[in-house]
């Protein structure tokens, strides 16, 4: 599609800094296709172009090439990393686009060392090596895999084949498309962008409903700015507004808070919401401080009668947000005014859990960015029947933060089969089933609570059995295939 002499020759002809603008615009569009926009078509035309470009002599490093693309990548999806620093404008806006550049710029970093280990014209070697780039940022230094490539198809049809391949195995079908674009046959790029087409207009797959008696479920969505959540004025008429909306009748069987909902101990709170639960079990987000002075980020089950009957401590902690990295280290040795005896934000829980709730089953808990991680989301023995995820999407502002961060709960339930009751402080609220679909939801602007039936997972899928084996077998056919093309592929076609 782009590759043409003419188009050979115009790039080969301009300017460094106008290659390198036009770089950095494919990757910003590759990047819009993510949700909210969810048009996988910029994916394949901004990948597509960044591919074809890193194939061509222009006076630059592969890496540069795919730093540069990587970069305007990152910075059309995570713009969103400013809003917590203008919750405070006075205090820390100045750091808001440093921090959104510095990030971009680290993430496109794994991207730059794609193109480089890659180095020449074997487009093929390239998907690889990218779809590897995307795998190592979900593990590496504590693992960020927010917006991978493959998530463009959350909302087509086309992502229940995560429920084969997993979401690494979409990426590696996505930049394989967009390689197939890079190529310059007409005739196939233009049967992949009907394809595009097709999917996108595809009604979405019905998951299973709730049969008959299924248990109930109340989403508590009190919609708070984060400036007045823990606001000494405001923190108590919040905290009786969930109240108030716990109580409300019917009675149902379960009802879930936010992330951090309950300002007050929960041994001082729990009480209180069991008298107004009107029988039901309540999980509440909330600070735990255990006998050694360490603080959590938890989850706990309050029972009719008002008794603790379960607690899950976040492990899967947000690096700067909610602890600081290498901290013993530096207040070891006195770095940045630390002293041993700091406290230096939350400790991490012990890993994936299962809490049995009666009435409802085998419940895996999370609390907000540990759903992105697809590594340990349902992956506990016994399986969880259900996933119950709280976030506080107040951090995320209105825009892309918030439904990239709701598109990948959807994800999870895709790839394992498993329905998520996702209940975020402004975010968006919902009953996911088990096909990723929701019919009860509460948007981001919206507050007060919601009823739903909790509806049935499916079988375990071939995702959840064997995890990333098929998208591995699925790489090494590919690999076999571009070493033996290896030697016939040019620069200008392949």
């Amino acid at each position: 599609m782009f590759n043409t002499a003419l188009q050979t020759n115009i790039w080969n002809s301009a300017p460094r800094w106008a290659r390198m603008l036009a770089i950095l615009i494919a990757g910003a569009i590759a990047g819009s296709a993510q949700a909210p926009i969810d048009v996988p078509g910029l994916m394949l035309l901004g990948l597509g172009f960044g591919i074809w470009a890193a194939r061509l002599p222009g006076g630059h490093s592969q890496f540069i090439y795919g730093w540069v693309l990587g970069f305007g990548y990152f910075l059309a999806t995570l713009y969103w990393i400013m809003e917590p620093f203008w919750v405070d404008a006075a205090a820390t806006g100045f750091m808001a686009v440093p921090a959104w550049m510095l990030m971009s710029g680290g993430l496109a970093i794994f991207w730059g060392v794609a193109f480089r280990v890659v180095k020449g014209p074997y487009g093929l070697l390239l998907c690889l090596s990218l779809t590897a780039a995307e795998f190592a940022r979900a593990y590496l230094f504590t693992g960020f895999p927010w917006v991978l490539i493959g998530y463009v198809w959350i909302d087509t049809p086309a992502y229940h084949l995560a429920a084969i391949v997993g979401p690494h195995g979409m990426t590696l079908l996505t930049v394989f498309y967009a390689y197939i674009i890079a190529r310059g046959r007409p005739a196939y790029a233009a049967l992949i962008f009907a394809l595009t087409l097709v999917f996108q207009a595809l009604p979405a797959i019905d998951g299973p409903k709730p049969v008959a008696g299924a248990p109930t479920v109340r989403m508590i969505h009190p919609n708070v700015l984060q400036a007045d959540k823990w606001h000494p004025d405001k923190r108590e008429g919040i905290y009786q507004n969930q109240l108030a909306l716990t109580g409300a009748q019917p009675p149902v069987d379960l009802v879930v808070w936010p992330e951090t909902s309950v300002y007050l101990p929960i041994r001082i709170a729990q009480s209180e919401i069991a008298a107004v639960s009107n029988g039901s079990r309540v999980l509440v987000g909330g600070q735990r401080r255990d006998d050694d002075g360490r603080y959590f980020n938890s989850m706990f089950v309050v029972g009719p009668d008002g008794s603790l009957e379960g607690t899950y401590d976040k492990y899967r902690l947000v690096p700067f947000g909610e602890f600081f990295p290498f901290a013993d280290i530096a207040a070891r040795f006195g770095i940045f005014g630390l002293s041993p005896q700091s406290v230096l934000g939350f400790t991490e829980g012990e890993g994936p859990k299962i809490l049995d709730i009666a009435g409802i089953g085998k419940v895996q808990p999370l609390i907000c960015y540990e759903g992105i991680f697809p590594q340990d989301v349902g992956r506990t023995v016994p399986r969880p029947d259900l996933i119950v995820l709280i976030s506080n999407d107040a951090w995320f502002g209105t825009f892309n933060g918030p439904t990239q961060h709701l598109a990948q709960a959807r994800a999870r339930a895709i790839e394992l089969g498993i329905p998520i009751v996702r209940v975020a402080n402004r975010g968006v609220s919902a009953v996911i089933d088990a096909k990723g679909g929701f019919d009860t939801a509460i948007g981001i602007d919206a507050s007060g609570y919601a009823d739903a039936q909790i509806p049935p997972p499916l079988p375990p899928t071939i995702y959840a059995r064997f995890r990333d084996l098929p998208a591995l077998f699925f790489a090494i056919i590919l690999a076999v295939f571009a070493v033996r093309r290896r030697r016939a592929e040019t620069v200008v076609d392949t």
